[in-house]
This record gives structure tokens, C-alpha cells and sequence, in this order.
């Protein structure tokens, strides 16, 4: 892997922070929350390894999670009806940004530039809501098939809400890479989505986040069409989140507006620091109305969105 080079002392991460300080500047009111991104600059990457890929081994039919399971942990966007609301008009604009982003970042050897990780610096600030809402999102403006994963797997995470922990996951397949892929993979009622869970092992006993690393890269190599995006332990909490940057093609951090403090987003950005490509999304940010969705005469499909975040 080619490292990045090396950033100038405090210039980008200077202007990163600073705006998505400004972003989150304004008073507390009970307006819609909604998502707002800020994006690192972006060094050039080296081209594309010519490694054949493993080819996909045969999927098992699970049973589709539910679209009523989906949205008890948080989906908003891409409701069966094709209704639109202004949280889904938000998570549009973020998936063109970070489509934009895979098709700018080649992958390289122990790279992958399909692979998104999402991630918070601590916490409670929304990165699993941000996960399933931006997987769903990039299914529609993608048209490809986009697998969400759980590498968190504490309980109560993705994988229990959604009654996956008996199933294959994410650590079996890095326990074992002989472990059958496609059979861990579990259909949605969303078209093109994907959930892979964490697995059958919990902490402590979960494997290291190196080979779980490695799991994820076998992943996006045996199916080389497929998006992946990774609902990622706090960065601040667990070491995964920094041991994955390095393979990962961007990251989005996701903060809490009036909430996170600046010294929390430096510490969190300094440990994902070896992915080029970082994001800030801002969660439960206050909607002005020169700055938001709803207007030119769209609020009656822009319905209320609830604070589930």
C-alpha cells in the first residue's frame, strides 16, 4: 500500500474542523434535524493492482429482512411508495458526494476505494442511522448492490436489532476464510440491499480488527461490483475504526452537532488520519430556512421527520 504524503502542518485539518465548527455554530431549536457534509482534500492514489478476483461462491436464500424491521432501527429513505421527505432529500446529496469519492479513489493493493467507513468519535451521535439510511441511499443513486456491515457487534448493535446474531457474520468469515461468503449475506425488502452482521461471536471474543480487515478486503474482491459500507465502532471507544482506515476508500465521520466538542472531532480525525479521503457529516443540525429543503412549494411531500437519531 502507498501511504498518502504527508499533510502540511495543521493546513487541511485546520480548514476541515474549522468549517464544521462554523457548520454547527447557530442557537438550539426544535427545526427538522438534518445532515450536513464537510470534505478533507483528496491526494492522488495510485492505480488499480491487475489481481484477478476470487470468484462468488453460491448464496443460500435467507428470508429478506422486513422493510418494517428496517425502519425499527432508523430507515427513512427509499420508502416502498417512493415517497420523498426531506431527510431523504439530505441523504441524497450526501450518497452523489461519496460516489463521487469511490469513482475518484482507485483501489490499490490493500486499498479498496468501494469500501465506506462510517464512524463517529464517540458514542450516541448517529453513525448507525447514518450507516443504513446512507446504504440505502447509494442503492438508488448507484443502482448497484450495496452491503451494509456491522463491525461493531456489541450488543445492541445492527446485528441484534435486526435478529442476526445466529447467522454467519463478519467474524466467521475472518475466523475462517473458508467460511461460505454469499451465505452470510441476508437479503432486505429494500431492492439491491444487502446486511452482513457481525456473526455468532461477541466481545471479548471477536477476532482482531486486522483480520477483520482482511475479511472485508476478500469481500470487495470476491464481488467486485458491490459497495460496502461499514457501521464502525466510535473511534474514541475501540481501536477498530483507526486499524481500518488504512483499507478503507473514505471515511464519514459522523458528529453531533451542538454536541460533540472540537477537541473530540481532532482526536477521532487524527486516528482515521491513514484514510486520504475523510468526511464530516453533521447529525441533528438545525435547518435554517435559505439552507434546507421544502421550499419552491414541496412541503407537502417533504413530511415530518421524527428525532430517532
Amino acid at each position: 500500500m502507498n501511504a498518502p504524503p504527508p499533510r502540511p502542518a495543521g493546513r487541511e485539518r485546520q480548514h476541515l474542523v474549522e468549517r464544521a465548527v462554523e457548520a454547527m455554530g447557530v442557537a438550539h431549536s426544535t427545526v427538522q434535524p438534518a445532515v450536513r457534509t464537510v470534505t478533507a482534500a483528496s491526494p492522488s492514489v495510485p492505480p488499480l493492482s491487475s489481481a484477478a478476483p476470487a470468484q462468488p461462491m453460491e448464496a443460500l436464500a435467507p428470508e429478506p429482512i422486513p422493510r418494517e424491521a428496517l425502519a425499527a432501527v432508523g430507515l427513512m429513505v427509499g420508502s416502498a411508495q417512493g415517497a420523498r421527505n426531506r431527510l431523504a432529500e439530505e441523504y441524497s446529496v450526501v450518497q452523489h458526494g461519496v460516489l463521487r469519492m469511490v469513482r475518484a479513489t482507485p483501489s490499490v493493493d490493500g486499498r479498496c476505494g468501494r469500501i465506506i467507513m462510517v464512524t463517529s468519535a464517540r458514542p450516541g451521535e448517529g453513525k448507525t442511522f447514518t450507516s443504513l439510511n446512507l446504504a440505502a441511499a447509494l442503492v438508488q443513486g448507484s443502482q448497484r448492490t450495496v452491503v451494509l456491515v456491522d463491525c461493531d457487534g456489541k450488543a445492541g448493535s445492527l446485528t441484534d436489532k435486526l435478529g442476526l446474531r445466529d447467522r454467519p457474520g463478519l467474524c466467521c468469515l475472518a475466523a475462517d476464510p473458508q467460511t461460505r461468503i454469499a451465505s452470510a449475506f441476508v437479503p432486505t425488502a429494500v431492492p439491491r440491499l444487502l446486511v452482513l452482521g457481525y456473526g455468532r461471536m461477541g466481545r471479548p471474543g471477536s477476532p482482531p480488527p486486522a483480520t477483520l480487515g482482511a475479511a472485508l478486503l476478500r469481500l470487495a474482491n470476491t464481488y467486485p461490483d458491490h459497495l460496502f459500507v461499514l457501521d464502525t465502532p466510535p473511534c474514541l471507544a475501540t481501536a477498530e475504526a483507526s486499524l481500518l482506515a488504512p483499507m478503507v476508500g473514505q471515511v464519514v465521520m459522523v458528529v453531533q452537532a451542538q454536541a460533540t466538542q472540537r477537541a473530540e472531532v481532532e482526536a477521532a480525525l487524527d486516528l482515521v488520519d491513514t484514510c486520504p479521503n475523510i468526511q464530516l457529516l453533521l447529525n441533528r443540525s438545525i435547518l435554517r430556512g435559505h439552507d434546507t429543503f421544502g421550499a419552491y412549494g414541496y412541503d407537502d411531500y417533504h413530511a415530518p421527520t421524527s428525532d430517532r437519531f
